[in-house]
């Protein structure tokens, strides 16, 4: 193997520690939020909220598993978890919606 075919293999391999290294990141932002709501929503005994924080952390864990997967195996065919933030923005809303609504 050539100089060059083995940097460009040692690149790709650093590359694809990276992309796992980030979403592990990922995984561990979206489980300590969805912890922390979920406790903070135990203490003031609002249900709809230990839910929405559990949907974090449950969703959140799917989509690790699959960008692993994708990863893993070269195929990054998951583009409908572009749209995994915006699901996101429309719970949080309800929540929101439901916190100032419930007394």
């Amino acid at each position: 193997m050539s100089d060059k075919n083995l940097l460009s293999q040692q690149r790709t391999n650093l590359a694809i520690k990276r992309t796992k290294l980030a979403n592990q990141r990922t995984l561990l932002a979206y489980m300590r939020t969805g912890f922390a709501i979920a406790a903070i929503a135990g203490t003031f005994k609002k249900m709809y909220l230990v839910y929405f924080g559990i949907l974090m952390i449950v969703i959140s864990g799917i989509q690790y598993y699959i960008v692993l997967r994708g990863v893993e195996t070269g195929t990054f065919d998951y583009e409908y978890l572009d749209y995994l933030p915006l699901i996101f923005v429309f719970t949080s809303l309800l929540t929101l919606y439901l916190q100032f609504t419930r007394k």
